[in-house]
């Protein structure tokens, strides 16, 4: 709805009744240069009980500072405290703008954090609330990746309130490892045999999208990510040296991966059918974000129980990766080339990998 003037005693102030049932609050004023201002100052929410006073009280101070440059000595009869939800919506404002995962973050906040938070004055948050947040969760079974992301969209919506000069004097209880995140253990353990890869590749080829079993060949023979693999553009191909470039990520190095003939194939079929600088895009010419949802199914279909595996041990996309560094590492390839060609930014990443190089120490001693 559109802004109506609260009326009576409270000249000066606006309101927005918004579709959700809160109601925003304005005040409006004239600057220093008469020049009008209207500016947003609260929220009433089911969490937050700011009002037409309140806003009110926040003219008053407004016009006492332009008249005497001072802070208004008037103090409202309510409690000010500024709620973790205030925060929030604040940061949400912002986030719609500059996050894409806005939605999402929405999700998190409403179904986890504001259940314990929303109504807590921030400035009373301290460290060992959010390690007890962090216990509650933790013990009701929720991933620690899930646990990691909850605390880690908290310090973000409070690192906004403190850089905008929302609260001030307040030290982020979640910042500088005030709060031990939970330890996340990503290394995934399966990986396809040849005779799988071989299955799967055969199944996907009687699909009508051809996308399924191109990037499935791209992911399977370069050991790159979906997203590098998405990312790729033509300037990132040398025919002359049978090379492809992945640029450097916040989570790869740079490097030169060789093609052999199964990827320059396919590249040389995109390249035929080339409408796009993407080397392959989704349906509106656009970097695609994963993998097309059918590509699971089709890989639980022929793995006997591999969609009731245990995350760890299920093949998945990122399984690809995995299958060539093992296939690698098998093959003997030593471990700082497998680092290399995956990107890795510590050796620690690829040593997982370790076990399958076939040990030739052993083999010398069985010699002696």
């Amino acid at each position: 709805m559109a802004l109506k003037p609260a009326g009576g005693r409270y000249e000066g102030v606006w309101i927005n009744e918004l579709k959700n049932g809160n109601i925003a609050y304005y005040i409006n004023y004239r600057d220093e240069h008469g020049k009008p201002v209207k500016k947003k100052v609260g929220v009433k929410t089911k969490q937050s009980n700011f009002t037409v006073k309140d806003a009110y009280d926040r003219l008053i101070q407004a016009k006492h500072h332009l008249m005497t440059g001072e802070e208004s000595p008037f103090k409202s009869q309510r409690a000010k405290k500024f709620t973790f939800e205030d925060a929030w919506l604040a940061y949400y404002e912002w986030a719609k703008v500059n996050k894409k995962t806005y939605i999402s973050d929405e999700q998190y906040y409403r179904l986890h954090i504001a259940p314990t938070f929303a109504n807590k004055d921030i400035k009373s948050i301290k460290s060992k609330d959010i390690e007890q947040f962090k216990q509650l969760y933790t013990s009701k079974g929720y991933a620690a990746q899930s646990v990691k992301h909850y605390i880690g969209l908290m310090r973000h919506i409070i690192n906004y309130a403190i850089k905008n000069d929302l609260i001030k004097n307040y030290a982020n209880p979640i910042s500088g490892g005030k709060v031990k995140l939970p330890t996340i253990d990503n290394a995934r353990q399966a990986f396809l045999s040849k005779e799988q890869a071989r299955v799967i590749l055969d199944e996907l080829l009687q699909y009508e999208n051809p996308q399924l079993y191109q990037l499935t060949i791209l992911l399977l023979y370069t050991g790159a990510r979906f997203s590098e693999v998405a990312s790729l553009t033509w300037n990132n191909i040398n025919f002359e040296t049978n090379m492809i470039y992945f640029k450097a990520t916040k989570n790869g190095n740079a490097r030169w991966v060789f093609m052999n003939e199964l990827v320059k194939e396919v590249i040389e079929q995109l390249k035929a059918d080339k409408n796009n600088n993407l080397i392959i895009a989704n349906t509106k010419g656009k970097q695609m974000e994963r993998m097309l949802h059918s590509w699971q199914i089709v890989v639980d279909n022929i793995i006997d129980e591999n969609k009731e595996a245990d995350a760890k041990q299920r093949v998945t996309v990122h399984s690809l990766r995995h299958t060539h560094a093992s296939w690698l590492a098998m093959a003997g390839l030593d471990i700082l080339h497998i680092k290399e060609q995956l990107g890795h930014k510590t050796l620690e990443m690829t040593m997982r990998y370790s076990h399958l190089i076939p040990n030739k120490r052993h083999e010398a001693t069985e010699l002696l």
